[in-house]
Order: structure tokens, then sequence, then C-alpha cells
């Protein structure tokens, strides 16, 4: 039987991952086609290239508990840190060639 917020074309509130595999196992998509919105992602192509990295060893452990805290591991954080820190770098270099390029000569 289904919900009342299933009928009126609503996708409910899960539970737990099963819960929501068991849903879209009996449910289409194209049920609540007026309800979805379209996203912006960004596809990079796979990371080819490997570092290694020497920390303290009370590094480490903070970053190993930062990272348990959000549910990833350390070399996930310690990367989405350095690709975040990259990311601000490069449109701080931007913005700085911009801004020599608009002085007068």
């Amino acid at each position: 039987m289904q919900t009342a917020a299933v009928k009126k074309g609503k996708i409910p509130a899960f539970r737990s991952d099963r819960e929501e595999r068991d849903f879209w196992a009996r449910h289409s998509v194209e049920e609540f086609a007026r309800e979805l919105k379209d996203l912006h992602v960004e596809i990079r192509p796979p990371r080819t290239e490997q570092i290694a990295l020497r920390l303290h060893k009370e590094d480490l452990q903070v970053l190993r508990s930062l990272a348990a805290e959000r549910g990833i591991g350390h070399t996930t954080l310690a990367r989405a840190v350095l690709e975040g820190w990259l990311e601000r770098s490069r449109g701080k270099s931007h913005a700085r060639r911009r801004r020599q390029t608009r002085r007068p000569a």
C-alpha cells in the first residue's frame, strides 16, 4: 500500500539505506519528475599521481581524529584540504594577474 506522501508525488524521508533501496525498487524516478531539480556536477579526470607526505605523529593523530568525526578517511580529508587550498591559491593568482594587466605601463 502506498503512503499519502507517495500518492502526492513526494519522495519520502527514509530512515535507512535499505528502506530507500526497497522504495526505489518499487517506484520509478519518473513518478517524481516534478520534484526533481537539475544539479551542476563537474566530473574531473581520475587521479593518476601519488605523493608521499611525512607528518609528525601528533599531527597524523589529529588528522585521523578530524577525519573520523566527519566519517571519512584521513587521506581523503588531507586531499580535500589540499585541493581546497590549491583552488583558493589559483583564485588569488588569477586575481593578481588581472590586477597587474589593468595597471598602466
